[in-house]
């Protein structure tokens, strides 16, 4: 208990050295005055915070989320120091080749490892540890052609136990769709069994273009056989 304690006090007695990203969903176009856009780092603290910026390109068409370096962007400035309650302003732009399909990325917003001299030194004396903070945001960027559209549904279900289905959702869109639930029913036969409401993995969740995702579903209610259907609706919602 004692280590426990010891522990807890290093974390906790320390002034905890935070900057905000604003904001955190950023949409560019492929051209034209939209191409930049600007973000905001924003330091409330008392103390001085260095601060990079990077561009990554996300993707989960293997049902995970992969990130890699991308030239497709220019980032002025990349690394800023900002001083106790400043703001400022980062210009984005995008300068890749114009896609046909939305293209995905991750704004990341990384604190530089700076060591706490003076309160490092009094916590390495009392316990022997070494302690930096650093703080991460990752917003989400998306490079939208003229008129691409979403276009989310039901691909497969499998009844994988009587009270469990598997159902896998595609985006055959060229936008992404983040999905909200008017009505989900489970049918067997023709004949309704169950209506869920806001299934887990299901709302909320972000299909990107020519992405889909596979989620379990619990029905309170048995299936007789192996066959079932998805009706699904899904509400308006503003990305």
């Amino acid at each position: 208990m004692k280590f426990f304690a010891a522990i807890s006090t290093v974390l906790f007695s320390f002034p905890v050295f935070a900057f905000r990203l604003d904001p955190m969903v950023v949409n560019f176009a492929p051209s034209g005055k939209l191409a930049t856009q600007v973000v905001t780092l924003d330091n409330p603290s008392n103390d001085k915070i260095p601060v990079q910026v990077e561009v990554v390109t996300r993707d989960e068409k293997s049902g995970t989320e992969k990130r890699e370096k991308t030239t497709d962007f220019t980032i002025y400035p990349e690394q800023v120091v900002l001083l106790p309650r400043e703001k400022r302003n980062v210009r984005i732009t995008f300068t890749g080749k114009s896609p046909k399909e939305e293209k995905s990325y991750r704004i990341i917003a990384t604190q530089l490892p700076v060591e706490l001299k003076e309160t490092n030194a009094k916590a390495a004396k009392k316990t022997g540890a070494n302690v930096t903070f650093m703080l991460q945001y990752v917003a989400s960027a998306y490079v939208t052609p003229k008129d691409a559209t979403p276009d989310v549904k039901v691909k497969e279900v499998k009844v994988t136990s009587p009270k469990n289905i598997s159902v896998t959702l595609s985006n055959d869109g060229n936008a992404h769709k983040i999905v909200y639930v008017k009505s989900f029913k489970v049918s067997e036969k023709g004949k309704v069994v169950e209506e869920v409401s806001k299934p887990q993995g299901i709302e909320g969740t972000n299909f990107l273009a020519k992405t889909q995702k596979t989620v379990a579903v619990p029905l309170t209610k048995a299936l007789k056989g192996h066959d079932a259907t998805v009706a699904i609706e899904f509400a308006e919602s503003a990305d």
